[in-house]
């Protein structure tokens, strides 16, 4: 159990996965000048209906794009693991510390069959889409340890399914419930426009 800084957003980071974060609330740029200072990260978790879900991932910051006259800032941050809320409190300086423990996958042999089958399905959708994914994807995809969060990320899962899909502890598990994911949506988008627009709007960087 260790105490982490959180930052509630209305959206899921992977583990491995770069997000960019424009900083404009006064305690979060406290927090991430203090993060920056330190070398250290915090916690994003997903917020639903004023309500903060107990599985968040530790991010770092990658890089800072831009500072603004304001105090503002653009930022990159990169997920690293996942954990889970014990408690929460609030800092002297606004923004909310958990109490936290890790959030493991049970232990699996991964089924090299479902990625091949994965990676296949995901590779008709953005054909279908008219879509061109950069080399860097597949690059990066290839590296991935856990290949499933990388599909996920440009996957055009819903809020609520990305949080659902970041709660499950099993790598299989993950990559069946993308298979599926990708088959309904198949069957029930014709459009390329529209797939080219569920599948590709994410804002994770490749």
């Amino acid at each position: 159990m260790k105490t982490i800084p959180i930052f509630p957003l209305n959206l899921v980071v992977f583990p491995g996965s770069k997000y960019p974060l424009h900083i404009f609330e006064e305690r979060y740029k406290i927090l991430i000048q203090k993060c920056l200072r330190e070398k250290s990260g915090f916690g994003i978790v997903s917020s639903f209906d004023n309500k903060i879900s107990d599985v968040g991932v530790y991010v770092l910051i990658d890089s800072v794009l831009k500072y603004y006259d304001n105090g503002e800032s653009d930022i990159v941050v990169t997920g690293i693991e996942r954990f889970l809320i014990a408690n929460i409190y609030t800092h002297p300086d606004g923004y909310s510390i958990a109490e936290v423990e890790k959030y493991t996958d049970a232990s699996f042999n991964i089924d090299d069959s479902l990625i091949s089958y994965l990676k296949s399905k995901f590779e008709e959708i953005v054909e279908l889409a008219n879509y061109k994914l950069e080399e860097s994807f597949w690059n990066n995809f290839k590296n991935a340890e856990l290949k499933s969060y990388k599909i996920a990320e440009k996957s055009g899962l819903s809020y609520e399914q990305q949080q659902e899909f970041l709660i499950l502890k099993n790598e299989n598990d993950r990559l069946t419930y993308l298979i599926n994911y990708f088959l309904s949506i198949k069957e029930k988008v014709s459009a390329a426009e529209n797939l080219k627009r569920i599948i590709m709007n994410n804002g994770y960087l490749n």
